[in-house]
Formats: structure tokens, sequence, C-alpha cells
């Protein structure tokens, strides 16, 4: 029985990590390649960006500008 049981375990362990990498493998076979716009324009049908994120990186949706110490940030 538990020759069975370590038996299983074996190809339980062998056959996860193949199931992932031919998920993934399928997954990544055939990317779709767009230019610039035509991947912002899907970009935004899909959600677009936040609105709360600046054009220079910053993200001005905290409500706070104090950090975790209580003092102000720069």
């Amino acid at each position: 029985m538990s020759a069975a049981l370590g038996i299983l375990v074996v190809l339980a362990s062998l056959a996860v990590p193949l199931v992932l990498w031919l998920a993934i493998s399928r997954e990544t076979s055939d990317p779709t390649v767009v230019d610039r716009a035509e991947a912002e324009r899907i970009a935004k049908e899909r959600g677009g960006r936040d609105t709360a994120r600046s054009t220079d990186g910053t993200d001005r949706s905290a409500a706070d500008d104090r950090d975790g110490w209580g003092d102000r940030r720069t």
C-alpha cells in the first residue's frame, strides 16, 4: 500500500510541472505582435490607464502625503 502511494506521489510530482509547462508553451507559442499605437488601443479597451497616475509616473491617489513613520513625503 505504501509503495503504491509513493508511486502516486512521484507521478503527481512529475505530472504537475509537465502540465504547467504545456500550458505556458501553448499560451506563448503564437504571440500577437502589434505596433505601439495598436497596443495602446488594446490596453485602453481593457481598462486603460489609471486616472490617478500622472504623466510623470507619480501616483497622485494617496489620501495622505505622509509616509509610514508619520513624516511628510518629499
